[in-house]
């Protein structure tokens, strides 16, 4: 890497580190706090679903699936057993890894579209119990009253989550506990050999790399990071229903990562907010909001076709500029 480029890097995480901590102090309305919650929730969604495809090639579109997985497991925890949240969120995160690693060990022998089809119907299939479990997930009714996560005594300072400033600095703090666990997965050893599997997996099998391992352990990791974010998003909406959860979200949270590009780490950290925050801007256009959104990715895709931020970092951060 250059000079240039550690340069820039550097800068670009202080410069994001700072921006997320004083963000909501810049927004004038409440209104706005609540579209950054959504996207560091989105953000943790996006970077556990580009660990599994964008490093490992691997095509899922059952993200939701354990997205609602976690988000029912934390919820329903919290009601009928009064279970605090700062464990019933990661009985969540563990569950949906457990499901992750269940359905991982089934169908991660297919490649290509045989194993999108395969995850569609499972995310499909989840929906479903979600719809028909009524005794224990009230069906299309949904969960409401979950309840908010305790506060926290430090003694000399107590901190609550009522407001949504506050539970903006959470998602914050578990956005970046993903991140940095994904980072650092990414840039280790098995991190290459995901790679080295999306690349040529045939290949990559013939120098010893155990394929079937390491996806398994890249669709694991990302099914419990994304349990981990139903939870935080159950705990904030404090209600639920089988609507947040199905293949139309899958495919939300698949956009979010091609968007901003799946093979760079903050590509989907980048998508994850601009998808957020878009539609958001669009509003004003009325009933055009949805085609003008239309519009924006098919004009990313055909003159970005790498995603945002890999396109950007080819044009102006490439060795040869």
């Amino acid at each position: 890497m250059s000079e240039r480029m550690k340069i820039v890097k550097i800068a670009l995480w202080w410069f994001g580190i700072v921006l997320a901590i004083v963000l909501p102090f810049l927004l004038p309305k409440d209104y706005h706090v609540h579209m950054l919650v959504l996207a560091g929730i989105y953000s943790i969604l996006a970077l556990s679903l580009g660990l599994i495809m964008g490093f490992t090639g691997q095509v899922s579109l059952c993200h939701a699936a354990f997205y609602g997985i976690g988000a029912y497991t934390s919820s329903l925890l919290a009601l009928n057993w009064d279970w605090p949240f700062w464990i019933s969120l990661w009985v969540g995160a563990i569950g949906a890894g457990f499901v992750s690693f269940l359905l991982g060990c089934l169908v991660l022998r297919l490649k290509g579209h045989f194993l999108a089809i395969t995850t569609a119907f499972f995310g499909i299939f989840v929906a479903l119990l979600f719809n028909n479990l009524t005794e224990l997930t009230k069906g299309p009714m949904g969960l409401p009253g979950i309840p908010r996560p305790a506060s926290i005594d430090l003694g000399f300072l107590k901190i609550d989550f009522i407001t949504r400033t506050s539970y903006y600095y959470l998602v914050l703090c578990f956005a970046g506990f993903a991140g940095y666990c994904i980072y650092r997965l990414i840039h280790s050893r098995f991190g290459q050999a995901m790679i080295a599997i999306r690349e040529n997996e045939e290949l990559s099998q013939s120098i010893g790399v155990n394929s079937m391992k390491i996806k398994l352990l890249s669709f694991t990791v990302g099914g419990m990071f994304a349990g981990l974010a139903g939870a935080i998003y159950a705990h904030y909406i404090l209600f639920i229903s089988p609507v947040s959860f199905t293949l139309a979200e899958s495919i939300n949270i698949l956009t979010m990562v091609i968007f901003g590009c799946m093979q760079s780490f903050w590509g989907p950290i980048v998508g994850s907010f601009l998808l957020t925050i878009l539609p958001e801007f669009l509003r004003m256009a009325g009933e055009l909001r949805m085609t003008l959104y239309g519009l924006a990715l098919m004009l990313l895709i055909i003159f970005l076709p790498s995603g945002l931020v890999c396109s950007i970092k080819e044009k102006w951060f490439s060795p040869s500029k």
